[in-house]
């Protein structure tokens, strides 16, 4: 390299050891909120690293993620007012020293989630070659990670669509308080890319040319389509696993010897040398990088702490769309199309329906695109029949039985400019993915101060079908309903499959639908037309002045054939299929039960703790002395659901059950 471009690195390095170095005074003297991880002793491959990409690559960071921060870019006053808290923070306050960010720099995150980059790296390298554009993706990682079995789902993707991503592991010894010896089956960590088929090489990290070199080869490859690569950057942290660690699981004269390996020193010695750096030259560095960090102090200091009624901010992507109050009752789709009539409507399937849902999206926006399990033949309920024959595979995508990387790669490309749909194939699946869609999906908008949004769904197959036992009979939309940031939507028939998933497609955050696997064979009319069925939507299924009955999904379809029943009794039952979950349409409900003041709270799910209780409170808060009989719960008895036909039925309801709820209330 030349002159110019060395002291750039030095310049680099004596930034993030000068920032550093004040942040943990800073935290010593109880100054920063929270916990912090210190980056110092690392400092050349954050430099070296970054001094490889464009403005315009991407990065995945970790919770040690300062260092990364500021070579990528980041102003010094937005970190350091991130790490006080303040308003005018990197991320307004929202996510603290672990979690920084800047999506304009191509920063997608520093994540509290050990390995919680790697597939989110991947992601969005997928979106850069689906985009046709050379960007890199480059995820770092600490040793730790390198045992999670998302590195290894994300190495094997990456190698198999030989993707931009450079996997850098900053391997500092430890995975928190453990020795690497300890916890690992290789000496030398880059062996493991021969696995994957893919280019590994080990690097001194502590030498920010060679770490620049390496990059370099790295980064040339991953640009001219060749791939992904491993780099093992050997290097050691000079303090604890975090401020204010006591160390007792290293020994003092272990880190006395790194520490005569300090990365700043050796580039100046090594600059010096050359005649490129001389002792002012070197001072006035050091001098001007305290001053850059000393006012980004002052400002941290004097920054506004964030307005506590803005605490609800940004857990979802503010639209310009209005407010939509109840819906048409299923089959009649003329409200719910905006038309002032109503459309006209072909016989299909419910799986057929979201078929045409899928389609239209996919014509409509070139960034639509779907990856799941075996899904380029159908999906097991041939909800995506046909769209490999039209699409093609780049945008019908085959992932390996890996259910953590296909989320993961959603959010990342997601991120990164596309509208990923992601299937599940069964909903217990999700539970092998519940950290990205738990801590990266749910959270990254508002946890990263409203910088991005997550435009995916996740499509999930749900609830019981003929005797398929406790793995593949789960109804887990209490769940997700429970978790701030996940938008979920449940439809009950042909019409609402569409118009809902059309919508969700369309939408700016994650959402989370719910198929149910009874009603996929399920025919009613559908609208031919762009039908849309607006979240937040609940439908008057049927009316009635007697009681309310309140359900989703495939329980909606029970609730009517209760209220059939019921009518022959003389009891006239009003049915809400809420259609969506997350957002709600409370106002509908209330509504309703204010009137019949005597309600029905039907779902699938297990009874305890459901999204029934939750209903069920609500009412009570709002009509409490007005009804004439408390709400009435209806759910899964607390067993897994069993396999045995009889068994299936004494524990998960139907009409019946939903009607002898009913004659209770009236009683």
């Amino acid at each position: 390299m030349d002159r110019s471009e060395a002291l750039v690195l030095h310049r680099t390095m004596v930034m993030i050891r000068v920032f550093e170095s004040r942040v943990e005074e800073l935290f010593s003297a109880g100054k920063l909120p929270g916990f912090v991880h210190t980056y110092l002793g690392e400092e050349a491959i954050a430099a070296g690293v970054c001094s490889q990409l464009r403005p315009d690559d991407y990065i995945t960071s970790t919770h040690r993620g300062h260092g990364h921060a500021l070579a990528k870019g980041m102003a010094p006053a937005a970190l350091m007012a991130e790490l006080y808290g303040r308003a005018d923070g990197a991320c307004r306050g929202r996510g603290g020293s672990m979690h920084v960010a800047d999506f304009s720099l191509g920063m997608l995150g520093a994540n509290g989630i050990v390995g919680g980059g790697f597939g989110i790296a991947a992601g969005a390298a997928l979106s850069a070659r689906y985009q046709q554009t050379d960007r890199v993706a480059v995820c770092f990682f600490g040793d730790g990670g390198i045992n999670k079995g998302t590195f290894h789902e994300a190495l094997n993707f990456a190698s198999v669509h030989r993707l931009g991503v450079v996997f850098v592991c900053e391997n500092n010894q430890y995975a928190q308080f453990t020795a690497r010896q300890r916890t690992t089956s290789v000496e030398d960590l880059a062996a493991r890319a021969g696995a994957y088929a893919m280019a590994g090489e080990t690097v001194d990290g502590n030498d920010v040319g060679a770490v620049s070199a390496a990059t370099a080869r790295a980064v040339d490859r991953a640009r001219a389509g060749s791939g992904p690569t491993l780099l093992n950057m050997e290097t050691y942290r000079f303090g604890g696993h975090y401020v204010g660690d006591a160390e007792v699981y290293r020994d003092a004269a272990e880190v006395d010897e790194h520490r005569d390996r300090d990365p700043v020193r050796r580039w100046e010695e090594a600059l010096a040398e050359r005649g490129w750096l001389d002792e002012v030259e070197r001072a006035a560095v050091w001098e001007q990088a305290a001053g850059v960090v000393g006012d980004a102090e002052q400002r941290a200091e004097a920054g506004a702490l964030p307005e506590p009624d803005s605490a609800l901010d940004d857990v979802f992507t503010p639209t310009r769309s209005p407010a939509v109050r109840a819906g048409p009752p299923p089959g009649d789709t003329a409200g719910a199309t905006g038309a002032g009539e109503a459309p006209e409507t072909r016989r299909m399937t419910f799986g057929q329906a979201t078929v045409d849902a899928m389609a239209r999206a996919m014509r409509e926006d070139d960034g639509v695109f779907t990856l799941g399990e075996d899904i380029s033949w159908g999906g097991n309920f041939g909800q995506f029949r046909g769209l490999v024959e039209e699409f093609g595979p780049r945008r019908v995508m085959d992932m390996p039985i890996s259910e953590a990387i296909i989320v993961a790669v959603a959010v990342g490309a997601a991120t990164a400019g596309l509208r990923p749909v992601a299937s599940m194939s069964f909903v217990e699946f999700t539970l092998g993915a519940m950290d990205e869609i738990v801590n990266q999906a749910a959270k990254f908008r508002y946890m990263f101060g409203g910088q991005v949004s997550v435009p995916m769904v996740l499509r999930a197959s749900d609830g019981v079908l003929r005797s398929s036992a406790g793995q593949h009979s789960s109804s887990l939309e209490g769940l997700f309903t429970h978790l701030p940031g996940l938008k979920v939507v449940a439809p009950s028939n042909p019409a609402d499959a569409k118009g809902l998933l059309r919508t969700a497609i369309d939408d700016p955050d994650p959402v989370i639908y719910l198929e149910h696997k009874k009603i996929t064979a399920q025919r009613g009319p559908v609208p031919l037309g762009d039908h849309r069925v607006p979240l937040g939507s609940a439908a008057v299924a049927r009316a009635g002045s007697d009681v309310t009955v309140v359900s989703y999904s495939a329980m909606a379809l029970n609730a009517l054939a209760a209220a059939a029943q019921l009518a022959e009794e003389g009891i006239e039952a009003e049915v809400i299929d809420l259609r969506s979950l997350v957002p709600l349409d409370f106002e509908t409900v209330l509504e309703s039960v204010a009137r019949t003041r005597r309600v029905v709270v039907a779902h699938e799910a297990w009874r305890f703790g459901g999204l029934g209780a939750e209903l069920a409170a609500q009412l009570h808060a709002e009509l409490f002395g007005e009804l004439e009989a408390p709400v009435a719960r209806v759910g899964a008895a607390s067993a897994p659901i069993p396999f045995s036909p009889p068994l299936e039925a004494a524990v998960v309801p139907g009409p019946d059950a939903v009607a002898a709820a009913v004659r209770s209330v009236l009683a």
